[in-house]
């Protein structure tokens, strides 16, 4: 058989992954009310009729994006003993800020808005949340997000530079007493 007329096999994995992949950067670059499926079949090297065969709609998409980005590019260490030093080194070192900025950028229209508080909710909070442990586990899990994409976004969203070390360093502090329990 000639290349001409060589079978081309489909690779669902590789499709799903590549749609994934392309979802995850077009949602973070411009948000979910400005994404589309077209900009997103686009830069995976797919038709958008194929994402439809393996997402069903532009909602199920982007939860995916969600939950893919946070089981791919997650920062978090789960040592508990010297925790808020290392998160504080990570999110200052780290270049890949997409779950922040797609976090953000979705509360921007109800219905992402819904898929991510349920994705932050179910994915980020609760697993979280067991870890620490009583007392006020939930409390102090929203209190560690909270002040992580606080700081991510100013240092890699709003702060021109290299953040002080002082602040770093009140950072690492304030995530420590939130896994004890100090607060």
């Amino acid at each position: 058989m000639n290349e001409k007329n060589e079978v081309r096999w489909r690779n669902p994995v590789r499709t799903r992954a590549a749609i994934l992949a392309a979802a995850v950067e077009v949602f973070g670059r411009q948000g979910y009310s400005q994404a589309g499926l077209r900009d997103i079949a686009a830069l995976a090297g797919r038709s958008s009729s194929l994402i439809l065969r393996y997402f069903d709609g532009k909602a199920d998409l982007f939860e995916a994006a969600l939950v893919e980005t946070l089981r791919t590019n997650s920062v978090f260490t789960w040592r508990k003993d010297d925790f808020g030093e290392t998160m504080a080194r990570l999110i200052r070192d780290r270049s890949n800020v997409n779950i922040t900025v797609m976090l953000m950028q979705a509360l921007s229209a109800p219905e992402s808005r819904a898929i991510a508080t349920r994705v932050w909710q179910e994915h980020m909070i609760a697993p979280l949340a067991d870890w620490l442990g009583p007392p006020d586990a939930e409390a102090r899990a929203n209190s560690l997000f909270a002040l992580m994409s606080g700081l991510t976004f100013q240092i890699h969203g709003l702060a021109d530079g290299e953040p002080p070390e002082a602040q770093i360093q009140w950072a690492a502090k304030a995530m420590q007493s939130l896994v004890k329990g100090d607060v």
